[in-house]
């Protein structure tokens, strides 16, 4: 059996990849040996990963004389001077300067540390997976330098894919780009990005391989006289915008109970505008519990209807959250952002503008509670079956393992 190493840049010594992840270690640990490598700094290993696959953190530290040596090295050689001279136009000089040297840095203290570990020990035998195409992409890169026989793998989602994502851009893209076997995109859109700002050359290695999620059945029937059931997942901070749907929900007059699952350093904030907005609307209930574990959402979804899934979100990848709703038969109401279109139409929701104003929000949410019975069950149907067609976990997971085992 082939060796899968792969790094993440949290899980499982914290949450990070967690809910992404583990639907495709369900289906590759069937095809390989796994070997984690988390680039998180915490000691304490906070979750077991599933099927004895083991599991190693980042736990070199270098010293800061070290470092600075460093920073002297990468001012003589050629990747770091090819970099500098890539176009940047949004960066100042200094501070790209000090971003690539960080980057460089990064990746090659954690290339000596799967150095050490034994992760090249084996390298005809083993395929070199980066959950996030990043820092750990790099770090496979530069060991790539040294045995060319090496297979290389990433996933490019969205902060290690768009310019905007990062202060200076993306970083050595197209430099990694000619070593690297495979790329899985998790959206087309993301793909049709890339090929447009970092490919190289034509080759086969640019494959769109969806996420997924798993079937864990049907959303309850609605209840009758009973509040429209709204249902929202995001981390809450600037870039998901959740004030958005809160001012949003402020404008209905007809009943109304909101759930927002996620926490964040803006929950706080968004609290007191609920209670500055919501709390003197009898018709309006809202609960937000913050941080909860994905088990909790899915019990959530398995005992309370929902008639809609929400999100405002600035700049997505091809979110997660939105598979899960589907998966139930949940419609969704999104931003037309990132793959966002690739997955929301008019058959399966509602998508909002990129910048959407709360009246428009609140549109839209009108919209759905004046639907007809008939049409809300058509969109729930609609909505069951993309998830089936497109982002069913095994079937995604299987293509993308097999990719993996043919490299």
């Amino acid at each position: 059996m082939k060796n899968l190493c792969v790094i993440t840049d949290h899980y499982p010594y914290t949450r990070g990849e967690l809910p992404f992840i583990l639907p495709e270690l369900a289906v590759t640990h069937q095809y390989f040996k796994i070997h984690l490598y988390s680039q998180d700094r915490q000691n304490k290993q906070e979750y077991v990963p599933p099927y004895g696959i083991a599991a190693s953190h980042l736990n070199l530290t270098p010293s800061k004389m070290k470092k600075l040596l460093s920073y002297f090295r990468y001012s003589s050689q050629k990747i770091y001077r090819d970099e500098i001279n890539m176009s940047h136009p949004d960066c100042p000089k200094d501070k790209l300067k000090a971003e690539v040297r960080n980057f460089l840095f990064n990746a090659e203290t954690l290339r000596c540390w799967l150095e050490k570990e034994g992760c090249f020990s084996d390298i005809s035998n083993t395929v070199y997976y980066s959950f996030w195409y990043s820092t750990g992409t790099m770090a496979f890169v530069l060991e790539k330098q040294k045995h060319p026989e090496m297979k290389i793998a990433t996933r490019a989602h969205g902060y290690d894919l768009y310019n905007e994502r990062q202060p200076c851009g993306q970083l050595f893209k197209s430099f990694m780009d000619s070593y690297i076997d495979l790329i899985g995109f998790i959206s087309r859109t993301g793909r049709k990005y890339y090929l447009n700002h970092f490919a190289t050359h034509n080759k086969e290695a640019y494959k769109v391989y969806y996420l997924g999620v798993p079937d864990h059945g049907l959303n309850p029937p609605k209840e009758q006289n009973v509040p429209m059931q709204l249902f929202s997942c995001s981390n809450v901070i600037p870039l998901k915008r959740v004030e958005l749907l809160v001012q949003a929900i402020s404008r209905l007059e007809f009943p109304v109970h909101w759930y927002h699952a996620g926490g964040g350093e803006s929950l706080e904030k968004v609290k007191t505008l609920c209670h500055s907005l919501l709390d003197g609307k009898k018709n309006i209930q809202w609960e937000m519990p913050g941080a909860i574990p994905n088990e909790d959402v899915v019990r959530y979804y398995q005992q309370h209807h929902v008639d809609l899934f929400l999100t405002a979100s600035q700049t997505e990848g091809l979110p997660v959250s939105i598979m899960e709703a589907y998966s139930y038969g949940i419609p969704v109401a999104a931003t037309a952002v990132g793959g966002i279109p690739e997955m929301v139409n008019s058959g399966t929701g509602y998508l909002f503008s990129a910048n959407p104003s709360p009246q428009e929000i609140a549109e839209v949410l009108c919209q759905h509670y004046a639907a007809s019975t008939t049409q809300r069950a058509s969109l729930s149907s609609n909505a069951r079956q993309l998830w089936f067609n497109s982002f069913h976990d095994k079937k995604n997971h299987e293509k993308f393992a097999k990719a993996l085992l043919n490299l």
